[in-house]
């Protein structure tokens, strides 16, 4: 009994037009946008209409997402993710929900690299043939100031 108290929900039968692949080379190319010091496509990706970003306690509007990774940006700030663990879970032909692992290298406005792990989960909305960011949760260490506003230096 307890076994099939953790065990995992069976996944819900894949709805008729989902296209999880064209899901998942969405978000690859958006962990992919992370990492790129001139590019300043954010705004396309996220789904303006009901976006919210939950990270630390907080959340973030669609213009808050994106003028905060503008500045980590302009910083000289860039993250380079991989993935694992992913899971997509389509909820119906225009909705899939993307979590994962990531974990990769973080640098910062002084070239400084540091190890990053974390949690992510996306929540997506197709319109047409596009994919949008509806929300996403992350769950991540703090790595910086500008990624972390607020968060004290230790002692």
């Amino acid at each position: 009994m307890v076994l099939a108290a953790c065990s995992r929900p069976p996944a819900p039968a894949v709805t008729t037009g989902t296209n999880v692949a064209s899901a998942t080379a969405f978000v690859d190319s958006f962990l992919a946008s992370l990492s790129q010091h001139g590019y300043a496509g954010d705004a396309a990706r996220f789904d303006a209409v009901g976006f919210v970003w939950a990270r630390s306690g907080a959340l973030l509007r669609a213009d808050s997402l994106t003028a905060l990774l503008q500045a980590q940006r302009a910083a000289g700030k860039a993250i380079v993710l991989g993935t694992n663990d992913v899971q997509l879970t389509p909820l119906g032909p225009d909705v899939v929900v993307w979590s994962g692992i990531v974990s990769g290298v973080v640098q910062d406005s002084t070239g400084a690299r540091q190890p990053i792990r974390g949690a992510l989960t996306l929540v997506l909305r197709r319109h047409g043939s596009a994919w949008a960011i509806a929300a996403g949760h992350e769950s991540v260490r703090p790595f910086d100031d500008v990624h972390e506003a607020g968060a004290a230096a230790p002692p």
